[in-house]
């Protein structure tokens, strides 16, 4: 953050400071330039000119806002995010959720197989095996539906910054 006060202040003080610029010339012909009055010879001063210029960069606003206006207004950016963020995004969420809900059915038949057993065979390590078994399939499936929260809520900002339909795949 101080980095970019000081390049704002930097840059300010550049478009404000520019000098009067005085051009003259020698008795040989050849031109002079300098921005200090004191610097041209006595018989010349009478010659010089002031020349009338214009800085060449002009600094409308802060290098902080150009970066932030020029990244979201960025016709590859959108939201402040590039194709290869939304496309991960997208990607990274859908892949987790593939994941557990294709691990889910064979949790699911464990579960099965587990309470089969828990009913033939009453042992407390039986019991401890089928809730343990039990929380995890609930924790996926409760995962499962944040992941889908997540998805709809990033489809949902892609949708309202504009982000092309090829970019949610």
């Amino acid at each position: 953050m101080r980095i970019i006060i000081l390049l704002a202040g930097v840059m300010f003080m550049v478009t404000v400071a520019h000098a009067e610029i005085y051009q003259w010339t020698d008795r040989d012909g050849e031109a002079h330039f300098t921005d200090n009055v004191d610097k041209i010879p006595l018989n010349y001063r009478s010659k010089a000119r002031k020349m009338d210029l214009e800085p060449v960069i002009q600094i409308k606003e802060t290098p902080a806002e150009a970066i932030a206006q020029s990244k979201e207004n960025s016709p590859s950016t959108y939201g402040g995010h590039d194709e290869m963020w939304w496309r991960s995004s997208y990607r990274k969420l859908r892949e987790e959720m593939k994941n557990i809900q294709d691990n889910l059915p064979k949790k699911r038949d464990d579960l099965a197989e587990l309470r089969r057993k828990k009913i033939i065979f009453s042992k407390p390590s039986g019991r401890i095996s089928y809730y343990d078994m039990l929380k995890g399939i609930e924790r996926d499936e409760a995962r499962v539906t944040e992941l889908q929260n997540q998805l709809a809520e990033l489809d949902a900002k892609a949708a309202k910054t504009g982000v092309p339909l090829g970019w949610r795949q």
